[in-house]
């Protein structure tokens, strides 16, 4: 099988997101980022409309009414004389700008307005207040680039971002200009405006946790204006955009002193936390069914490398390194848990579908653990179905057919394509889409006549990268919280099941080849090496540690 049927879709194959011709692996970021210096270029070192694609200096609010910018997590705090002050690490008190700015995205105001800073460095506004400009700005025909959205998820699914969709395939259906908001904006508390910096030039952005591969999106980084009624404490987090509510979680609550203190295993493939911090600064958004316009210079654009990309941070920060070095990684994967469980409560979720809907629930998980928040960390209780790696791993005694194990002997099974909902029911009736190891080979469904879908990727864009998820909530004694035990259990299987007469069985009954090594069980390496540099550090934690 090749590493391209783990982008099959409705018969389509997503081609870019899954290109097996590759560059070499380098010690760099998907957009070129130099860890240390957490300073990044687009392709091309502009973005769409020739505003520089770097972050926005490293001044803060200025009480005089002038401009602000930030790059960093927390920025510098503002100064009564207009300039800046020592970095404080969270936000800066309450200042009055007429414009901000923030990693390549400015926003200008009809009138002086109170901003501020949240603890990850996003800034908010006290409204109301009326947006008069976006730099760079929103066009207003085709190609539609750089279009602020307001109030996310969006009502009908779709994107209004920018209209370059193409996943190596035509998918612009998925954009809707009616959701761009334009200048002059007004804004209210309780409102979130996402804008995005548009790349001149798409699909030429390494992927993140795959460089051989380039991101599908057109756009290159998202920045989050929000809207409170008041000033935010320094050490509040953003509510999440898609939050409006906006339900307020502060870093002080956090209780760091449960995360482990490893000793790494191999620390020649131990990645660094500033490798993880540069991804997750900025803001993932997260509301595409099919991430068509995440941003590409530090967000995947396929779920299974989410899922990747969470599981590796998670782990490193199970690592025996300072406290103090962990803080900027942990308020990052927090923020995102946060963001994500807001979206939840909107009512969006990531229910199976093939390698598409991974890596979600652990940052809402690990954020309600460490906020001791419990509607977080019981997140699929009161939101069942929301989540790939819940839905596509099952017992098989709980699927329709009366069944006790699979054709090759497991009693744990991948819920195929489309997964089963938490009772065990497929999501659809289509047998090509649910669950398929009750079967013998020779039975499985095939998609257009040449391809197992639900073996493909079980074994390409699902199962390894779901490892590292799974052993970080072990190591946070988490299993219960997580509050589905399938999913840890078919992990282990995955991960010390033999798979060698499987793989025999099935060529010989239905001529299907899955004996290539990055697809074999009991390990994850295969997914990663070329693509990212310590591509063995899951499997290493988990031999030293599970």
């Amino acid at each position: 099988m090749s590493r391209h049927a783990c982008a099959k879709m409705f018969g389509c194959l997503f081609a870019v997101a899954c290109s097996s011709t590759g560059a070499p692996a380098g010690s760099v970021d998907a957009a070129g980022t130099n860890p240390a210096t957490d300073t990044t270029p687009a392709a091309g070192g502009t973005s769409a409309g020739g505003t520089s694609a770097g972050g926005g200096g490293a001044t803060a609010p200025s009480q005089g009414g002038g401009s602000a910018s930030s790059a960093g997590a927390g920025g510098t705090a503002p100064s009564s004389s207009g300039g800046a002050a020592p970095s404080t690490g969270a936000g800066g008190a309450p200042a009055t700008v007429t414009s901000l700015s923030k990693d390549g995205i400015t926003w200008t105001f009809d009138r002086p307005v109170v901003a501020g800073q949240f603890v990850t460095g996003d800034f908010y506004i006290v409204g109301p207040a009326t947006v008069s400009a976006v730099d760079p700005p929103p066009s207003k025909a085709t190609p539609y680039l750089n279009g602020s959205v307001m109030n996310l998820p969006t009502a009908n699914g779709k994107s209004g971002f920018d209209s370059r969709l193409n996943d190596g395939a035509d998918q612009s259906w998925w954009f809707d200009a009616s959701l761009r908001s334009y200048p002059p904006i007004s804004l209210k508390a309780g409102d979130a405006l996402v804008s995005p910096r548009s790349l001149a030039t798409p699909h030429t952005v390494p992927e993140v946790m795959r460089s051989e591969d380039m991101n599908i999106s057109p756009v290159a980084s998202y920045s989050v204006l929000t809207v409170l009624s008041a000033p935010a404490a320094a050490d509040a987090f953003r509510p999440s955009y898609c939050d409006r509510g906006q339900t307020m979680y502060r870093a002080s609550s956090l209780q760091r002193s449960l995360l482990p203190s490893l000793a790494p295993p191999k620390p020649s493939q131990t990645p660094t936390l500033g490798q993880f911090e540069t991804w997750f600064r900025r803001p993932w958004i997260d509301t595409n069914a099919f991430l068509f316009d995440a941003p590409a210079e530090y967000m995947p654009s396929y779920g299974a490398q989410v899922a990747a990309a969470v599981g590796f941070a998670a782990l490193t920060l199970m690592l025996d390194q300072a406290a103090a070095d962990k803080v900027n990684l942990t308020n990052y994967l927090v923020q995102y848990g946060i963001d994500l469980f807001g979206c939840v409560k909107a009512g969006y979720g990531w229910p199976g579908f093939g390698g598409h809907r991974s890596g979600r629930k652990l940052p809402i998980v690990l954020a309600g653990i460490l906020l001791g928040d419990g509607a977080m960390k019981n997140v699929s209780a009161s939101y069942p179905d929301k989540f790939g790696e819940d839905t596509q791993t099952v017992y098989i005694n709980k699927i329709p057919g009366g069944y006790s194990k699979a054709w090759q002997g497991a009693t744990v099974i991948y819920g195929g394509h489309y997964g089963v909902h938490q009772d065990g029911t497929p999501m659809s009736t289509d047998p090509l889409y649910g669950p398929y190891e009750q079967l013998a080979p020779a039975q499985w469904s095939l998609l257009d006549g040449n391809e197992q879908l639900g073996e493909a990727y079980r074994r390409c864009c699902t199962s390894l990268v779901w490892v590292g998820e799974a052993l970080a909530m072990r190591l946070l004694k988490a299993e219960s919280v997580w509050s589905y035990p399938a999913f840890f259990d078919y992990v282990d299987r995955w991960m010390t099941e033999d798979d060698t007469q499987a793989v025999a069985d099935i060529k010989a009954q239905s001529g299907f080849d899955y004996s290539s090594d990055w697809e074999r069980q009991r390990q994850t390496k295969g997914y990663f090496q070329g693509g990212f540099p310590q591509y063995s550090f899951v499997d290493d934690m988990w031999a030293k540690y599970r």
